[in-house]
């Protein structure tokens, strides 16, 4: 793999990781995925993964809002080091 595909994948993999560090704060996640792995549960497998998916995407949206700075960092440093590695 090119050194530059390399590094924009990584680049990309670090704005995840942030993003997902964001939300993990959020307890309605947290439940959530507790309730995924739970043995008890009796709703199928899907329905639970879809939950755990709409949960991350709301939490994901409120903090996002709620520490945009970061995320504005995150995404800048992200965007110059693709176009850094492009040139």
């Amino acid at each position: 793999m090119k050194v530059g595909m390399r590094e924009s994948a990584l680049s990309a993999v670090v704005f995840v990781i942030v993003v997902f560090g964001l939300t993990m704060f959020d307890p309605r996640v947290r439940d959530t995925l507790s309730d995924l792995f739970s043995p008890g549960s009796i709703s199928p497998f899907d329905h639970r993964l879809g939950d755990v998916g709409h949960a991350l995407w709301v939490s994901a949206r409120y903090q996002t809002i709620d520490n945009s700075p970061m995320v504005i960092f995150a995404t800048v440093g992200t965007v110059l080091t693709v176009f850094m590695l492009r040139s």
